[in-house]
């Protein structure tokens, strides 16, 4: 089966438009109406000849909706189903839904990301946002999602319970979907999409503002741990190095400033699981061999920085950042296990 999950807030008729061409595809559509208030109860009247209607009695965010609908779809459809998540707003293409539902249907363990190409029809707004929000997930995560913010996803039933658990109710709840799966190093299945701007998207109910942060302050949160021990690294070494008389050796200096700041390390990480319901935690045992493999390498590489004539802190500098990035994909593929099998 081949569900199509529509969350709407105050639409038009294009959601009517959108669920007959669904349905006269054959597939099941499920509008989640969250909130609209009275005066749209009409158009949903309307829009139920195609489509089954769940109707919330406050607005609780885009997240909010879609978790509102796939708790009603894993209530009552049997798998095996797919679940493709549309916006109602008509900017998805009908073609496009069905491709990227039927990728899901032939990728079930990945996510399925109907990514926008860029067009002139594109505001520049939304290109911008894209474009520095897929940066910022890139140095979070060490992965490269194409489009971070896309509304157009799909995933079968094995995924849904990992979909409820994740948090936010807005549009930071998309995020961070991406954020836990892309941690948990999961697969993810990008499909090129062409999206309709209608009037310059001017009917989306996107905060440009306070949205934007809600997005950008989950990816400082979940990259929190690693830039945090990072800096305090380098802080320490320089102070090490420079400002106390009785430093060690600067490779002596580097050994123990980075066992410190690695056990700060999987002190963080481990406690931002908690937050952030993704399904792999660090390993202690393979986190020591992690640890134990970079601090070789970055004591080496700083070793042989100053015997080519770079001074302690300018070789620091450089092996942290060189290495940095390696070990989040490290970390990732490596070095986290399933929480589930701990239990």
């Amino acid at each position: 089966m081949n569900i199509v999950l529509i969350p709407a807030y105050k639409p038009d008729e294009k959601l009517t438009d959108l669920a007959c061409s669904l349905h006269n595809k054959g597939l099941t559509v499920i509008i989640v109406d969250d909130g609209s208030g009275q005066e749209y109860r009409a158009l949903f009247e309307k829009a139920e000849r195609y489509a089954e209607v769940v109707t919330c009695s406050r607005n609780g965010g885009k997240g909010a909706a879609i978790k509102t609908g796939l708790a009603y779809i894993r209530g009552k459809f049997e798998a095996p189903y797919t679940v493709t998540t549309a916006d109602a707003d008509g900017q998805h293409r009908l073609k496009d839904i069905v491709r990227v539902s039927k990728r899901a249907r032939s990728h079930p363990g990945a996510l399925v990301l109907g990514y926008r190409t860029i067009s002139r029809e594109m505001p520049l707004r939304n290109w911008f946002g894209n474009f520095y929000t897929k940066i910022a997930f890139l140095l979070a995560t060490g992965k490269y999602v194409s489009d971070t913010q896309t509304g157009l996803r799909a995933f079968s039933d094995r995924l849904v319970p990992f979909m409820l658990a994740v948090r936010g109710t807005r549009y930071e709840y998309e995020t961070n979907v991406l954020l836990n799966w892309a941690r948990c190093n999961n697969a993810i299945v990008e499909v090129p999409i062409r999206t309709i701007y209608h009037d310059g998207n001017s009917h989306s109910h996107f905060r440009a503002v306070w949205d934007s942060v809600l997005i950008y302050w989950e990816i400082i949160k979940f990259a929190a741990p690693s830039f945090i021990c990072l800096f305090l690294e380098l802080l320490l070494f320089c102070l090490s190095v420079a400002f106390i008389p009785w430093g060690l050796h600067p490779l002596a200096d580097n050994i123990a400033v980075r066992l410190l700041t690695a056990t700060l390390f999987f002190m963080l990480t481990n406690w931002s699981v908690r937050r952030y319901p993704a399904v792999k935690k660090l390993s202690p045992r393979r986190f020591l061999l992690m640890e134990a493999v970079s601090l070789v390498l970055n004591t080496a590489a700083v070793w042989a920085m100053m015997k080519g004539g770079l001074p302690p802190l300018g070789a620091k500098l450089i092996a942290n950042l060189t290495l940095f990035f390696a070990g989040i994909t490290l970390q990732r593929k490596f070095f986290y296990v399933d929480t589930d099998k701990r239990r």
